[in-house]
């Protein structure tokens, strides 16, 4: 098991974070304690999902809720966007972040699909 601080997942996600929590000061009030706050929420919980699915053997359903909080978090940051609270070239740095972070959990989920598949003696689905 690797340090989860070292996981290149965590280091995006942790950038994510930091990025959301210094654009929250230029929000409006209104968003920033409602969709801001909630935001940043769920980066945080991406967070903690990684820690939790780096240390336990069961890793599929802990990675299936990250992706779910992650589009979570991509529906806030296009409402941000089409609020006009964020400028547009801040929504293209955050959904790269975001697209990057979906791209590392779903090769995580097919590696630890690929295990399971394999060490039950099943050939693994080609797609």
């Amino acid at each position: 098991m690797a340090i989860y601080t070292n996981l290149p997942i965590y280091k995006a996600t942790y950038s994510l974070l930091l990025s959301v929590s210094k654009m929250l000061p230029n929000l409006p009030r209104d968003c920033r304690y409602s969709i801001g706050t909630d935001l940043r929420a769920k980066v945080m919980e991406i967070i903690i999902l990684i820690y939790r699915a780096n240390r336990t053997k069961n890793k599929a359903p802990i990675i299936t809720r990250m992706r779910e909080t992650l589009l979570e978090a991509q529906v806030y940051v296009r409402l941000l966007c089409d609020m006009r609270h964020i400028s547009e070239g801040k929504y293209t740095e955050l959904a790269e972040r975001t697209q990057d972070m979906s791209r590392q959990m779903a090769a995580w989920e097919k590696s630890v699909t690929n295990k399971q598949n394999s060490g039950r003696g099943e050939e693994a689905p080609t797609t």
